[in-house]
């Protein structure tokens, strides 16, 4: 399995990092930062101990200070729930020209380094932990403190939701379709009508998810093959646990199991708004690229635009 994060080259100076990493370690010197990958954020493995995580640059900058302050708020929140490793920041920066976020690493290997290395029946107790820890994670009881201690807010309904992905399909029609052939835009408009007309996709129990769960931000650990930490929590937030359940890639058995081990309510359209969610998912690579000049992102998107197309036709 490949992602479009291990594939981007660092955005970002390492002069820039190294002053960065010196306000907490001054003797730290250059050879002691190891690039890893470039997502939201540039990662990069600090004195083979730490983990330090600088925005891309279109988020250095106030944006990228408060969705840093925002994981951080919530990893602290969440770590007390769940059973396996989360980044414990402990190394911040809120300088907007470059925000910083630094914690001990956790040991193991991302999932899809592995997947296809490993057996089925390893990949079976894989499937169990991750539906187990989205079980800790999108419980109720996470949720009502996380209200209580205003961790989050209560501005999101599903009323509200259904607006949004209105307004962003009209965004999405604009920003994109001159770009799209004849089928890519008959796709695009049957997912999003097919999905905003019926009411009761619009009728679940919301709370608080990860946001970019997939098998690159997973960690395995390589001796006894279970599920040992998850990483990379920018876009946790409050919103439908389904998107966190996306494990179409991994193939039906695998999946299976994910949902089997899941303890949280699957509800009657629970697997259709996973299709929507997954489906859709390739278009925020298309407008994030097109928005910020990132021909790369948006080659990335139309690939995975054509790969939804084919998992999931829509008649």
């Amino acid at each position: 399995m490949e992602f479009f994060e291990d594939l981007r080259p660092c955005d970002i100076a390492f002069s820039t990092i190294t002053d960065g990493i010196y306000k907490f370690f001054p003797d730290i010197e250059e050879k002691e930062i190891k690039f890893f990958y470039h997502g939201t954020y540039n990662v990069f493995e600090v004195k083979d101990h730490y983990i330090f995580r600088i925005p891309d640059k279109t988020l250095r900058n106030q944006k990228g200070v408060q969705l840093l302050l925002n994981e951080v708020k919530m990893l602290h929140h969440i770590q007390k729930y769940v059973s396996v490793a989360i980044p414990d920041p402990i190394y911040i920066s809120i300088d907007p020209d470059c925000p910083i976020m630094g914690y001990e690493k956790i040991p193991g290997i991302p999932l899809h380094k592995l997947f296809n290395k490993i057996s089925e029946e390893d990949k079976m107790q894989i499937a169990a932990n991750i539906g187990e820890f989205l079980g800790e994670l999108h419980s109720k009881k996470l949720f009502k403190d996380a209200k209580n201690n205003k961790i989050v807010d209560n501005s999101f309904s599903c009323e509200k939701y259904k607006q949004n992905l209105e307004e962003y399909f009209k965004i999405i029609q604009s920003l994109l379709f001159s770009l799209l052939n004849h089928e890519q835009k008959q796709w695009i408009i049957r997912l999003f009508t097919n999905f905003l007309d019926n009411k009761v996709n619009f009728k679940f129990n919301y709370s608080i998810i990860h946001g970019d769960f997939d098998s690159s931000n997973i960690l395995i650990d390589p001796n006894i093959l279970n599920v040992i930490g998850v990483v990379d929590f920018e876009e946790s937030r409050v919103y439908d646990p389904a998107a966190d359940l996306l494990f179409y890639n991994e193939g039906d058995i695998f999946f299976q199991k994910v949902l089997k081990s899941y303890n949280e309510n699957i509800d009657a359209n629970f697997k259709e708004r996973m299709k929507f969610l997954y489906g859709q998912s390739c278009l925020g690579y298309l407008k994030y690229g097109i928005e910020n000049n990132l021909p790369d992102l948006v080659n990335w998107g139309f690939k995975l635009l054509k790969m939804r197309m084919n998992q999931f036709p829509i008649i």
